[in-house]
């Protein structure tokens, strides 16, 4: 948890500006030869170097100020003299004071330990007598320049008449400087000021000066919310500069090293994934500097020692800490929670037992959740597993009417781990029945739990938490109490394996798909036998003729059946992995499970063999199956087919099997026309339109597209987005890829298509039409002639005149089988694809 409070206010300093200091004594008293206020010096300037800049700064002058100021300014010399900064300083006081216009010039000596003397220019000069590196000299320079600058020009508007306008921005001046001390507001709304490590100067130490840098960027923390960045850039800098840091940690002021604690220790886990890792590092660190830890981030020292594993070395650090932080009402309740956690980890159950108690029996607030890792480190041992129940049920006691659902499942998912079944069916039973029904040491459960349905309504929650293999568990457990699961609820558990794509959780679900698939063609063959034969047969129990489980396999045999859908999970997975000879072994398990062919598992073999260069086979089986088997062919099937064509497959085009792929694309688009399917899902009502108008591209059917684009424009309601109608004109579909020669076509198609677009609405204009406010369907009727014109360009491109290419429109459409259909409403109706409206 991110510390409760820091109290820190950055507002005070006890750093003054020297020259600011010598400029307010000189306003008050001066003197002969009053040094330049804006010229700022170090505070151990030796005797010698004050006189030589006394010398030469003889051309200030004298300022008189009236009682008032003099006394105001006294006040205020004393304030910066005490380290303090007033919460408003009153500029007005300096309003007289005359600032010379030349520069001075000053010269810098040092004397070395042999005796002579040497100069030094301004940077070696602040290193020698104030430690300060050039950047933070710099700054501070620039910024007295600003102010002097300013002052001057506040002056000059107030003797040329333009007080009021003065007036305003000296108001504004000083509350630019009252900002400078604020900006970053810390989590409990602490403000954090000037954030700056100095001490360290050269080359060597250019990572401090990028810490400085990350320090003083104002979105570092805003409103007491970092950014994801921001706690990235911060571990980044400050690693890089840790080493420089080692040699001098004294350096490092305090509010440095509270502001990088609040960033570091974020609690919020998405935007910063190792936490714990960097507040062990950083609290090393703020121990090797000596700084003394608050309570609070002591306990997060504590536990990030222990999750970076140094097990007993927090432990033993948490012992330790009993009598200070454990003792404080406000780190009572964390400490004792933080160590019930480390020591239910670690096995130290007792002691764990003993601080629970403590915390859950204290009159301050807790939470009683608390108990789930004392539950967990029962349910381990089986000497405690019945003390895991006894801890189970006074958590829920202590919780009463709080207990939740996901309080349920926390318990229920600690007894599966486990493997303390019982516990953990006992525990859903009370999550169904409120308590209601008592289960545990019965052989026979009651008629309420021992049903498919209620089997189904565990393993769909457990599936759905991300739990797989505890489902697994229950199915194996169940089972031995008389209750299967159904084929559905096996097919999720697989479904469910396979989406974890872990090689283990992925063999499991094979595994399991097959054993159903075995259970279905064992009952296909006995159903064979048993009608070929006069006397009814009788089936022995194959549970007992299995082999004996391993050791390490729970004792489980599948007696759920594989369905259509287990063949069409485990088809899509082999097909995504590439496994074309473990799909072709499906296919022919699924030819004998006597299950009614569907065009799912088809579509996943066509695409197999596509990818596998055996395209030619794919086409084979879509004949196969729509003519002898009666399979309905879908949107992915048509989608499939066009990817068998050469100009989809093969890098390097090849002319004679071009023109082979027009006659083979025209013969798909009319099977496609003709079949009774529906569109079912947005994902391809956008991908089969544009694979088909590319594949005729591709392949140099302009007179194809152009009846493609407007036969889909009535069987589809397709009208070509700007996207696509961009990719086409470029002539590739991989624009998002941004290579030079990519932003090369991205713009050239883009000019295309604008004029395309000025021209057909220049011709809209000339027939009477309000071009600035065409209906949806006149969008899209000007998408569709947009696209028909961006054809004849391409046609034109390879020597195809558009005179030339209409003649051959017609023959196009018979050969797509859409001759006598674009012109009559009512077979536009009967082939319509679109269910409702698909986007």
């Amino acid at each position: 948890m991110p510390p409760r409070s820091f109290a820190l206010d950055l507002s005070r300093t006890s750093y003054v500006c020297q020259s600011c200091l010598t400029a307010l004594r000189g306003a008050v008293n001066p003197s002969p030869n009053p040094q330049l206020w804006f010229a700022r010096h170090a505070s151990n300037l030796t005797r010698r170097n004050q006189r030589r800049l006394e010398a030469a700064t003889s051309k200030s002058k004298t300022t008189t100020l009236s009682p008032q100021s003099n006394e105001d300014l006294q006040k205020l010399i004393s304030q910066l003299q005490n380290g303090e900064l007033p919460d408003s300083v009153d500029l007005s006081i300096l309003q007289d004071a005359d600032v010379p216009d030349g520069p001075v010039s000053v010269r810098y000596f040092e004397q070395g330990p042999d005796g002579k003397t040497k100069p030094l220019n301004s940077d070696e000069f602040n290193v020698s007598t104030s430690g300060l590196d050039t950047e933070v000299e710099d700054a501070i320079n620039d910024l007295e320049r600003q102010m002097v600058e300013t002052l001057r020009m506040l002056n000059k508007m107030e003797k040329g008449g333009m007080q009021d306008r003065a007036e305003i921005l000296r108001r504004q001046f000083k509350t630019s400087l009252k900002r400078q001390y604020k900006g970053k507001t810390g989590p409990e709304a602490e403000e954090y000021g000037l954030l700056r490590i100095t001490g360290f100067s050269g080359s060597k130490h250019r990572s401090i000066a990028a810490l400085n840098s990350f320090l003083a960027r104002e979105s570092v923390v805003r409103g007491g919310v970092p950014k994801q960045k921001d706690i990235a850039d911060c571990w980044k800098a400050y690693s890089a500069a840790r080493k420089s840091l080692s040699t001098a940690w004294g350096n490092v002021p305090q509010e440095v090293w509270d502001f990088l604690w609040v960033i570091v220790s974020w609690e919020k886990e998405t935007e910063n994934p190792n936490r714990m890792h960097h507040i062990y590092v950083l609290a090393k660190d703020m121990k090797s500097a000596g700084v003394v830890l608050r309570d609070s981030q002591q306990l997060l020292a504590i536990e990030a020692m222990f999750v970076e594993g140094w097990k007993e070395e927090a432990i033993e650090a948490w012992k330790k800490a009993v009598v200070t932080i454990g003792s404080k009402p406000e780190t009572f309740t964390g400490y004792y929670e933080l160590g019930i956690r480390m020591l239910s980890l670690h096995g130290d159950v007792e002691r764990a037992q003993r601080a629970a108690e403590t915390l859950l029996s204290s009159t301050e607030k807790s939470d009683p959740r608390i108990l789930l890792p004392v539950i967990q480190a029962l349910a381990a041992k089986d000497s405690t597993a019945e003390k895991s129940w006894e801890m189970y049920r006074r958590m829920r006691d202590l919780l009463g009417d709080g207990m939740k659902i996901e309080d349920y499942d926390d318990v229920i998912s600690l007894f599966l781990e486990a493997n303390r079944m019982e516990h953990a069916l006992q525990a859903f039973v009370d999550m169904m029945f409120s308590g209601s029904v008592d289960i545990r040491g019965k052989t026979r459960l009651p008629i309420a739990v021992s049903n498919q349905f209620f089997v189904g309504k565990w393993l769909k929650r457990l599936i759905g938490a991300g739990d797989p293999d505890g489902a697994y568990k229950v199915v194996v457990y169940l089972q031995k109490k008389g209750i299967s699961a159904s084929p559905i609820q096996l097919n999720g558990l697989i479904g469910a394996w396979l989406r974890s794509e872990s090689a283990e959780s992925v063999e499991k679900a094979e595994d399991l798909a097959w054993d159903m698939i075995r259970a279905r063609l064992e009952q296909v063959h006995m159903r064979e036998r048993e009608s070929s034969m006069d006397q009814p047969t009788r089936l022995y129990d194959p549970y007992h003729r299995r082999r004996p489980p391993s050791a390490e396999e729970p004792e489980f045999y599948c007696s759920a059946r594989a369905t259509a859908e287990t063949f069409s999970i485990l088809a899509e997975s082999y097909c995504s992995r590439g496994l074309h000879d473990r799909l072709e072994d499906l296919w022919d398990a699924f030819q004998h499970a006597a299950i009614g062919p569907t065009s799912f598992l088809m579509n996943q073999l066509m695409r197999s063999y596509s990818q596998n260069g055996k395209a030619d086979k794919a086409v084979e089986l879509y004949w196969d199956m729509t003519a002898n088997q009666s399979v309905s062919p879908d949107a992915h099937t048509f989608l499939a087919l066009f990817n068998t064509l050469s100009v989809n497959r093969l890098i390097l085009r090849d002319s004679e099997l071009a023109r082979l792929d027009v006659h083979k694309g025209r013969e798909f688009f009319a099977d496609m026309v003709k079949a009774k399917w529906k569109f079912e899902a947005p994902d391809v009502f956008h991908i089969l339109p544009r694979t088909i108008l590319f594949t005729m591209l591709k392949a140099g059917d302009y007179a194809g597209m152009i009846i493609a684009a407007r036969t889909m424009n009535q069987l589809f309601d397709f009208a070509p987005p700007a996207p696509l109608l961009l990719e086409l004109a470029a002539g590739t579909a991989t624009l998002r890829v941004k290579t030079r020669r990519n932003v090369a076509l991205v713009m050239e198609a883009n000019n295309l298509v604008d004029n395309l677009i000025r021209q057909n609405r220049e011709r809209l204009a000339e027939q009477g039409l309000d071009v600035n406010n065409l209906t949806a369907a006149e969008k899209a009727a000007e998408l569709l002639q947009v696209l028909e014109n961006l054809i004849l360009v391409k046609a034109k491109a390879h020597d195809i005149r558009p005179d030339d290419l209409r003649p051959h429109l017609d023959e196009a459409a018979k050969e797509m089988g859409v001759y006598d259909i674009l012109d009559d409403e009512t077979q536009i109706a009967q082939h319509r694809k679109i269910i409702g409206h698909v986007e």
